[in-house]
């Protein structure tokens, strides 16, 4: 099964492309342009990523979810996305549909929620999982195990234990207790004051999970860990809001997941609509 996050694309796509307009009404299509490219080039040109007999794009469906019933401030430090983006979201659902792949979004659940979700019920039937994110927070479903990986497109790199090893210095299992020590600035998680990255990783590393990072600094035996033990509920806190939801009532069931071949018709239809031929003829070639 292959799981693409959207909302990581999209963005990626918004940022990194040029701020071109429809000739017709002026409307943004950048964002379009390098999400269709990106897309393509994930689903058709790219080796690392194994044939998938399943597969899907997952999206952000709104701002607010079940995590700010936990902390009213998550995300509060971001800003309401620029005009010319949001202007951009109904088209790329429709790139999507043309493509065709199916895409997927649920109100008071975050994409990340969707993905754990799918990937739990691929492991259950016994396929391997692919995700295509740059979204460190998924790190923590890493398992060659049951071959779930990820693949990082802005750098054509995939992670499996060993690499979220050497990106964290912790195995999968200890990302999420990780995170919940280091905090995440751009989630607005707050993590534990004066614990970084790099030490989050040494304390799971000696101590394992964080209740006994807790029960560590409690008897005051690791400076470090009594950082912890003095905040516990910021700890806890940051870790219930890193923790993916895998029980999502997602709106798709697997089985409407199945990869369809490419509709060149379709999407060349809607790449002319968004005045986007300049992409028909480089897109034609590669599937030649």
């Amino acid at each position: 099964m292959l799981l693409i996050d959207g909302s990581s694309f999209l963005w990626r796509a918004f940022y990194g492309a040029p701020a071109v307009t429809r000739r017709s009404d002026g409307h943004p299509v950048g964002a379009i342009s390098g999400f269709c490219w990106m897309m393509w080039t994930l689903l058709h040109e790219t080796s690392a990523v194994p044939p998938a007999s399943h597969r899907a794009v997952i999206f952000d469906a709104g701002r607010r979810n079940w995590r700010h019933d936990i902390l009213a401030s998550y995300k509060a430090n971001r800003n309401e996305p620029p005009d010319d983006i949001k202007r951009q979201f109904k088209p790329v659902r429709a790139a999507c549909a043309a493509l065709p792949i199916p895409s997927v979004e649920l109100a008071g659940y975050e994409a990340d929620d969707l993905i754990a979700t799918y990937t739990r019920k691929a492991v259950a039937s016994g396929a391997g999982v692919t995700i295509a994110t740059g979204d460190k927070d998924l790190a923590q479903l890493v398992d060659d195990r049951t071959g779930v990986c990820l693949y990082d497109a802005s750098k054509g790199r995939t992670m499996r234990e060993a690499e979220v090893l050497e990106r964290f210095g912790v195995p999968p299992a200890g990302v999420l207790d990780l995170l919940a020590l280091a905090g995440d600035t751009t989630d607005n998680i707050p993590g534990v004051p004066g614990i970084g990255a790099k030490c989050a990783a040494e304390l799971v590393s000696r101590h394992g999970s964080l209740e006994d990072i807790i029960a560590a600094g409690t008897a005051r035996k690791d400076k470090q860990a009594a950082k912890v033990a003095d905040h516990a509920a910021s700890a806890r806190i940051s870790r219930s809001l890193a923790t993916l939801d895998t029980a999502v009532p997602v709106p798709l069931a697997l089985a409407h997941l199945g990869a369809q071949e490419p509709d060149m018709a379709a999407f060349g239809a809607f790449l002319e609509e968004w005045d986007l031929g300049g992409l028909v003829e480089r897109l034609s070639a590669s599937a030649a």
